[in-house]
């Protein structure tokens, strides 16, 4: 997901103006109807670039309710039942995205596993990849590690899944054997997600990839290390992360996400010049994206000690202020 320069225009537009267009009444659903579910999931990834997924999950999950209520009634031109499958696929991949940012694991198990079966039915074989991806990193982001495994260990080892897809397997793989507190192999289990990503994006590699870069890569990796303890070795990473998400207008939606990551693990790390830097970039950023998986974040690092520092107590207080509560 990329996200563009935001207008006053955008930041206003209500939600209930992103909808699907009407099949209740007249002929049944055609061209139109599909395109108008390919529209919406354009509009709502904008969305969701721009003012976070807190703002826009619940309208991106009606959405897809709709577009199964159609597709179960039947209510369609049989020529296009392929092709409407593929779209409702996609948009429940944004919605089931949106509700694993917004913490909301169970909701989100219940579309991806929908999503799923459309993109099944609809031979569509890259959403698939993609929302058993997403699934992976919420299994292990939910207390359930192993399922993660389970996913991100059958393809990221498949020679049929392209090369860039893999990696991304391999990474899942890697973030749940960390939550499984195996350090070695979570860090092997790294090291080859890297290695395969380094083989560069071949010819197979479906479009929505393109976001799995070396700053996902390197965020991740920071993470990853933060899971395991290992907090000191996780600030040069993330630092990287935020810098690569800072260069790119296209990816400064993840600077919420990064510098929240590095504020914690500076503050876990002892790191205090570190952290007086990350909290005081985070501070611009609050209330301008809603992001609970980001909120949490930062939640977390507050409650930390500042150490002997008075101005990085005064400002982690500020953002304690200022944070939604939980």
């Amino acid at each position: 997901m990329g996200q563009p320069d935001e207008s006053p225009r955008e930041r206003r537009e209500p939600m209930s103006r992103i909808g699907l267009a009407s099949v209740d009444d007249g002929p049944p659903a055609g061209a139109e109807f599909a395109a108008s579910l390919r529209e919406a999931v354009a509009r709502f990834v904008r969305l969701d670039s721009l003012l976070g997924s807190g703002a826009v999950v619940d309208a991106v999950v009606r959405c897809f309710r709709d577009a199964q209520r159609v597709l179960a009634s039947g209510r369609y031109r049989t020529e296009l039942e392929r092709d409407l499958r593929a779209a409702a696929a996609e948009l429940g991949e944004v919605a089931g995205w949106m509700l694993i940012d917004a913490r909301r694991h169970d909701d989100a198990r219940l579309i991806n596993s929908a999503a799923l079966r459309l993109a099944r039915l609809a031979g569509d074989t890259s959403m698939q990849w993609f929302i058993l991806s997403n699934q992976a990193l919420a299994s292990t982001n939910s207390g359930r590690p192993r399922e993660a495994l389970r996913i991100s260990e059958h393809f990221g080892e498949d020679s049929r899944v392209p090369t860039r897809v893999r990696a991304l397997f391999r990474l899942r793989k890697a973030r749940a054997l960390g939550e499984l507190g195996d350090e070695t192999a979570a860090l092997h289990a790294f090291d080859h997600a890297r290695a395969t990503f380094g083989d560069g994006v071949s010819g197979r590699d479906p479009a929505w990839a393109w976001w799995f870069n070396e700053r996902e890569l390197d965020g991740h990796a920071g993470s990853l290390h933060a899971s395991l303890g290992r907090h000191g070795a996780a600030l040069p990473l993330l630092n990287s992360a935020v810098e690569l998400a800072s260069e790119a207008v296209s990816q400064r939606w993840a600077l919420h996400v990064h510098r929240a990551c590095l504020l914690d693990s500076a503050l876990a790390a002892g790191d205090v010049a570190e952290a007086e830097r990350a909290a005081t970039a985070v501070v611009p950023t609050l209330g301008r994206r809603s992001s609970v998986r980001t909120e949490h974040l930062l939640h977390r690092a507050v409650v930390r000690e500042a150490g002997p520092s008075s101005t990085l107590s005064d400002v982690l207080e500020h953002i304690r202020r200022r944070l939604p509560p939980r």
